[in-house]
């Protein structure tokens, strides 16, 4: 028997199933549809279900019958779950916190879990001295993460004995498992808890981003899975579909808790009881606030994590933040009550949380506003309301490290820069960002992420990116949950795409493979820009980064690098095929007007619709000229008939010239083996540029200009050549 759960549960579709209505009507107690005992299962690929069709999971209980009773009140939809019956000691007892028949272990389960012996020895040497859990040893033998980072090796020893560590090094580095395998070695030796007992919280991660949290959760969730459950297709770990009851529950719970996404599911979740929680401080604090039992946990946590800690202690950011430390902070002595007479010094009282704080940057200096003009402040003059001095000061207030001297582990690379980087910038004026965003997209294909430090900018944006024929996808804090991951799943998937994000999309994400990351517009502070270049260059791969500046933005660029102890001349500048760039302005600016157009009259039907609608709430009659639009006589529709055919005409012309090759200077359009370009050997080889006609494939990185004075010979070089009418003239005579 089936039901349709309404929208409000996250768009998730859920299954009743039951076996005969005699069989039910033995033994039936009456249930909420939130007390039901669900549990997830994979989604059926034959019924149309499993792609991408908006439905995040499924759900189903087995025994249960829906009946419909009729009362005064109306309709009544009550559920019976067969073959439960209340206990005297506890008639109310809620099966939710039940596992489901196929996954309940069994007796032995609830003892002390024996894992299988794995021969860390041979296989997996690097890993041999932190005597880590099989499981875990198994699945980073099975992902090929056969030696520690630098942040790991360093981190995990002081981890597991007990201590707190304050983790700094560079973005890329695998900072998630510095403090997730600690944290998963100590809940698997615990072994499996009782399926009588809910899970308590035994660990608390804060990220910044939901899709950082999202993240964090995958990659902990990834080390709990049994190794048989992973195909290994090029390198990468993949889920298997393997049936639900075929697999057993885990030895640890970890579940994500984020805004954009249903409250009512992931309240179910932690009454079933987690034991490791990943959030973002914002849905987490709405769900402690009716949730006392989850206060309580919180206080008898046994670890704790900040996750890209710098962002989430920023003045006037995450209030909540706030609110959910108080909890974890220790009670004093002189708190509890104590006989009169006996007064003794504060201590507070010992116990077992263990604090992790991760972030690629820790420094006050590189979260300041370099946007905001500052006088520098008189030497010794100090005021004690001021700020910490540093972003470790912040924390040393805010968070109650248990260990009198937690372990500072500082691994950030000097000036913010990773050696696999290479950064250029393009000194241009800001009416031509656009094109020379154009002619980077098509120099030099691949995946680009550009940063902008505005959401209306990603909007002016993104139709220029459609009308241009560029694949682009949007990414900032205004879009639904549910469409950001889209973007960023459909960003992964697509080799040469772009993804317009803000800076939600700098921080912690792991997004494979990013060629380019591109600053449209500077960041306001040097801390942004070193984790928007963090996400490329990772794991000691290549990457790439370019500033555009314009004019206007010298002295923030100054300033920004200033902050991280370089100079604004160490940037080289790219090398840019002006001709080229002179044809790519006039598609620019076409689609520009096509989009201004478009913009007028989109917002002018939806002013005249508002107009419309308004009076007719109001009941007042409107003037003529907000009449119907089928009179073709009138003035405004001869404009707006006027305005139609000219976006048209417009249009056609922007499709013809995208049609048009796009033709370096010094190659013939006549003989493939003349001119001062031969393009022949390149063609041969494949090493051409498909956009670009004699332009040779290449790596953003190696067309570099070292000094200005390099770039002003190498353009009146190019200024001398031939052009194309020229070089037909030469070959004609």
């Amino acid at each position: 028997m089936t039901r349709e759960v309404p929208p409000a549960l996250a768009g998730s579709k859920r299954r009743l199933q039951g076996n005969s209505l005699a069989r039910k009507r033995a033994k039936t107690r009456h249930h909420t549809a939130d007390a039901l005992p669900w549990k997830v299962v994979a989604r059926p690929v034959e019924a149309g279900m499993g792609g991408d069709d908006g439905i995040l999971e499924l759900e189903e209980v087995d025994d249960v019958e829906v009946v419909y009773e009729d009362t005064e009140g109306g309709r009544v939809v009550t559920f019976n779950v067969v073959g439960s019956e209340p206990t005297a000691e506890d008639p109310e007892q809620e099966l939710i916190t039940e596992d489901a028949p196929e996954m309940s272990p069994s007796p032995e389960d609830d003892e002390i879990h024996q894992p299988d012996p794995f021969d860390s020895v041979n296989l997996l040497p690097n890993w041999h001295s932190y005597s880590l859990h099989p499981q875990l040893l198994r699945v980073l033998h099975a992902k090929g993460f056969l030696s520690p980072t630098p942040i790991q090796s360093a981190a995990i020893p002081f981890a597991m004995s007990d201590r707190d560590v304050v983790g700094v090094a560079q973005t890329g580095s695998g900072k998630t498992l510095a403090y997730g395998l600690p944290i998963l070695h100590r809940l698997l030796a615990c072994g499996r808890p009782s399926s009588k007992v809910k899970r308590q919280l035994g660990a608390l991660i804060l990220a910044p981003t939901r899709e950082l949290a999202l993240q964090v959760s995958s990659h902990l969730n990834a080390c709990l899975n049994a190794v048989g459950d992973i195909e290994f297709k090029k390198g990468k770990a993949k889920q298997t579909d393997k049936p639900a009851e075929t697999r057993s529950p885990p030895l640890v719970s970890v579940a994500a808790i984020v805004g954009g996404m249903s409250s009512q599911k992931q309240r179910r979740i932690l009454d079933r009881g987690v034991d490791v929680l990943v959030a973002t401080p914002g849905r987490l604090w709405d769900i402690m606030e009716d949730d006392d039992d989850l206060s309580k946990q919180v206080k008898h946590l046994k670890f704790l994590v900040l996750d890209e800690a710098d962002r989430m202690i920023e003045a006037g950011h995450f209030a909540e933040l706030e609110n959910i430390l108080r909890l974890t902070l220790r009670k004093s002595k002189v708190d509890q009550i104590e006989p009169e007479g006996n007064e003794e010094e504060e201590e507070p009282v010992r116990d077992g949380l263990q604090t992790f704080v991760f972030s690629a940057t820790l420094s006050k200096d590189l979260q300041r506003n370099v946007k905001r003009r500052s006088r520098p402040k008189p030497a010794g003059k100090y005021n004690k309301r001021e700020k910490p001095a540093s972003t470790l000061d912040d924390l040393l207030l805010r968070l109650d490290f248990r260990d009198p001297e937690p372990e500072i582990i500082d691994l950030s690379p000097q000036g913010g820069v990773v050696s696999t980087l290479k950064e250029s910038k393009i000194e241009c004026l800001s009416a031509d960002k656009d094109a020379y965003l154009y002619y980077f997209l098509l120099r030099y294909p691949g995946r680009s992420l550009v940063f902008l430090s505005s959401i209306d900018g990603i909007r002016r944006l993104m139709p220029l990116t459609e009308l241009l024929n560029i694949k682009a996808f949007p990414l900032h804090s205004q879009l639904e949950q549910r469409q950001r991951l889209k973007n960023l799943d459909r960003f992964k998937s697509t080799p040469n795409s772009v993804l317009l994000a803000t800076d939600i999309a700098a921080r912690g994400l792991d997004i494979p493979a990013v060629d380019h990351v591109i600053h449209y517009q500077i960041p306001r502070s040097a801390d942004a820009y070193v984790h928007r270049n963090g996400r490329t260059a990772r794991a000691m791969h290549k990457g790439f980064s370019m500033l555009m500046c314009s004019p206007d933005e010298r002295r923030v660029v100054r300033a920004l690098l200033g902050s991280l102890g370089r100079q604004d001349t160490e940037i080289a500048e790219m090398d840019i095929e002006l001709n080229l760039l002179d044809k790519l302005k006039e598609r620019v600016q076409l689609a520009r007007q096509i989009e201004t157009t478009h913009h007028k009259i989109k917002k002018a039907n939806h002013d005249r619709r508002w107009m419309k609608e308004t009076a007719e709430a109001l009941e007042v009659e409107l003037d003529s000229d907000f009449m119907s639009d089928s009179d073709e006589d009138k003035p405004s529709n001869q404009k707006r008939k006027a305005k139609d055919l000219k976006n048209a005409s417009l249009k056609v012309e922007l499709k013809r010239l995208l049609a048009q090759p796009l033709v370096a200077r010094g190659v013939s359009t006549r003989y493939i083996t003349s001119g001062s370009r031969p393009i022949v050997d390149d063609l041969i080889a494949g090493e051409f540029n498909e956009a670009m006609v004699g332009i040779k494939k290449t790596e953003a990185g190696n067309d570099l200009v070292v000094g200005k004075k390099k770039k002003g010979l190498a353009t009146k070089a190019a200024a001398k050549e031939p052009d194309e009418e020229e070089w037909q003239g030469i070959e004609t005579a």
